[in-house]
């Protein structure tokens, strides 16, 4: 218990850090393990997301009242995605089966935020907003000092996260979820078994081509609605983390085929490393998930 408390005490510090945020929930997931009762790991999930929100409303205290308090919220949605998802997480432990249907429970709240905070920068409302966060952005990077105008390409960013709010908390989720599970299971053979062993139902490769084949209709068809393009992307680009995460199940599953020395654990530090790695990059982001689709048709394990 009190190691439980001490992590979610460093999580909330963590928060406060755009890399730390990333990773807050990890030791409060590392303690759950000796915590049985779910009541208790509910209550201390639900104390960091008062603790974070509470923060943020501190930081946030000149702009309450006025017409750009959402700026809060979007600065408040990478943590209180993660928390909320690594809530689903832990409290899913013994209860939901496998792995793969532990992350998709938990993806669930956090895909939900992320397709209200989508759904909001749709609309003409949230112009404003986007203005602060672009100028915000923008003080870092002046004209007058680098040469170069960079208004139009912020401006382009932010007024296109409408289309990666729900994909980008998918995937942070998986970072502070594999950390751990890492962690406590790295010499835990039925563990490793199941990681490579990953795989979303054959029905969901429907969802997924339907997503994204409302997603690029929505690029060719200029009347297309705006809130029902940031519907199918969302949905095309959440869908394709998740069969990425597939994809790296089965690289482990044939990494192990060879050898059962390879941990799971080595094979995702790798694919991590690949991931930033220009050129190759590209291979990991498309050939992973591609890999992943394949296996609905190709047994590859």
């Amino acid at each position: 218990m009190r190691n439980l408390i001490l992590g979610a005490i460093l999580g909330v510090i963590l928060s406060r850090f755009s890399i730390g945020s990333i990773l807050m929930t990890v030791p409060v997931l590392l303690a759950c393990q000796s915590v049985r009762k779910d009541s208790i790991k509910a209550g201390v999930f639900a104390a960091m997301l008062v603790a974070v929100t509470i923060w943020q409303l501190i930081s946030f205290r000149d702009i309450i009242g006025t017409e750009y308090w959402p700026v809060m919220l979007t600065g408040l949605y990478v943590p209180a995605a993660i928390t909320v998802g690594s809530a689903v997480w832990a409290l899913t432990y013994g209860h939901s089966g496998s792995l793969m249907r532990r992350f998709f429970w938990a993806c669930i709240p956090v895909f939900a935020m992320g397709l209200l905070m989508s759904l909001y920068f749709a609309l003409d409302a949230s112009q404003g907003v986007r203005d602060v966060m672009a100028n915000s952005v923008l003080y870092y990077f002046r004209s007058d000092s680098l040469g170069v105008d960079f208004e139009p390409i912020v401006k382009m960013v932010v007024d296109s996260l409408m289309y990666y709010f729900a994909p980008l908390g998918v995937l942070l989720l998986a970072f502070p979820v594999v950390v751990s599970d890492i962690n406590l299971n790295k010499y835990d053979e039925e563990w490793q078994y199941d990681f490579a062993n990953m795989k979303l139902p054959d029905t969901y490769v429907w969802v997924l081509f339907g997503s994204w084949a409302m997603a690029l209709l929505s690029v060719w068809i200029k009347s297309f609605p705006i809130w029902l393009k940031a519907i199918s992307w969302n949905c095309a680009l959440s869908m394709t983390v998740l069969y990425f995460v597939v994809g790296v199940s089965i690289l482990v599953a044939f990494a192990r085929r060879r050898t059962a020395a390879i941990t799971a654990g080595r094979i995702v530090f790798t694919v991590c490393l690949v991931c930033f790695i220009p050129g190759l990059n590209v291979v990991a982001i498309v050939g992973l998930p591609v890999l992943g689709i394949l296996e609905t048709w190709i047994h590859l394990r």
